[in-house]
């Protein structure tokens, strides 16, 4: 990288709670906001736990309450990472927006879709492009009129946006860029996690021995990239990587080799070793096959594994969002010069050979790796720097 890239703003809002402090409290306390999902279409009606945003609707059409939904999270994450910063008209309109999200509209499709049906049985099943529910009301609401990168790589959308960022700043093709990691609420992402049966009955326990799978949560995690300078203080990015594993249509082969070879990726790309590493914020699903390979992926980079944690415990898997989101609570967390404990972990698993912490620790300057694994077999780690 030529420029260095810092995090020069931080907006987030998770089913634990609305805006930095919130979340950093609500972490530190107990466990985001579980809701009671109802899905049909199945043989008999199934309920699944959701990690939900709590938010009070003013519009009576479902329609219109599933975008208001969504411009709600957008805005509120946005105002956030922006209200601290001073940007002038011309930067505020030409900075390039990247978006990473699985779900985008998908809600506000499946809502106009039952509508029409009552009245056109032949009615369109995807009636609007999602994306550009995103898209129209950013340009509308803040007047963002510079170059836009959607993308949708299941669970590292988030962090392959970020990724694509801190190319464009580094390379000085902008000075700086706003990054949007998105998930919403919707019946076809949860439907199909149940028909795959990863969805946890109760709540999720990343590398526990009794580990049953992932609760889905929703959210919106904001961060603005600037071009750094050497010494700024704060947290920049130090460089990441991005891989995809063909062992299988589903996920990364579970011996960690995929895994330890992108973790390797990212560390040489940072032009440093493993030993460099403070602590990992892991991605940590809870899912049988995706904790065995985050593990065996570690073992193989680390001689000594570093502190980790996860924090899907808390906020649920946002897929998509998850690379934005979970990176502005890390970023939160470095600010305050704290890790999070890895909620939801009690039995240690003897055939993972190694554990999360526990306990919130105290977190000082230093490199930390951030690890995001993708359904399909995409895999992205990337590295900040406290300073």
């Amino acid at each position: 990288m030529t420029k260095q890239v810092k995090v020069a703003g931080v907006g987030v809002i998770t089913a634990l709670g609305r805006g930095k402090q919130n979340n950093l409290q609500s972490m530190a306390s107990g466990k985001g906001l579980y809701r009671t999902q109802i899905l049909k279409g199945f043989d008999e009606p199934v309920e699944v736990p959701y990690l939900a945003v709590e938010h009070d609707l003013n519009t009576g059409s479902p329609g219109d309450a599933a975008l208001e939904h969504l411009q709600w999270l957008l805005d509120y994450a946005i105002d956030e990472a922006l209200g601290d910063v001073e940007l002038s008209d011309d930067v505020r309109k030409n900075m390039p927006l990247f978006i990473g999200s699985s779900s985008y509209g998908i809600n506000i499709g499946e809502v106009r879709y039952q509508q029409s049906l009552q009245s056109d049985p032949a009615a369109a099943p995807i009636p609007l492009d999602g994306f550009t529910q995103v898209g129209n009301h950013l340009r509308e609401k803040y007047g963002f009129l510079g170059a836009d990168y959607a993308y949708n790589t299941a669970c590292t959308s988030g962090a392959n946006a970020l990724l694509g960022a801190m190319a464009t700043i580094a390379e000085g093709r902008s000075d700086y860029a706003l990054v949007i990691g998105l998930e919403t609420f919707n019946t076809t992402t949860l439907a199909g996690f149940f028909g795959m049966q990863l969805l946890a009955p109760e709540a999720m326990r990343p590398f526990d021995k009794r580990r049953e799978g992932l609760v889905l949560g929703e959210g919106c995690g904001v961060l603005l990239l600037s071009a750094a300078r050497p010494g700024d203080a704060g947290i920049t990015f130090c460089g990441g990587a991005s891989r995809c594993d063909t062992h299988s249509i589903a996920a990364s082969n579970p011996d960690g080799s995929a895994i330890a070879l992108v973790m390797r990726d990212a560390l040489q790309q940072s032009n440093m070793s493993a030993d460099d590493i403070v602590a990992i914020k892991a991605h940590g699903t809870g899912s049988p096959l995706n904790d065995d390979g985050e593990a065996a992926g570690m073992t193989q980079v680390f001689t000594t594994v570093p502190p980790f944690f996860s924090l899907k415990s808390y906020i649920g898997h946002t897929l998509g969002g998850c690379g934005v989101i979970e990176a502005a609570l890390m970023s939160a967390c470095l600010a305050e010069g704290r890790l999070p404990a890895s909620a939801g972990f009690e039995c240690f698993d003897e055939s993972l050979g190694l554990a999360p912490i526990t306990q919130a620790q105290a977190a000082g300057k230093g490199h930390y790796m951030l690890n995001f694994f993708g359904f399909g077999g995409n895999n992205c780690s990337l590295i900040f720097r406290v300073q």
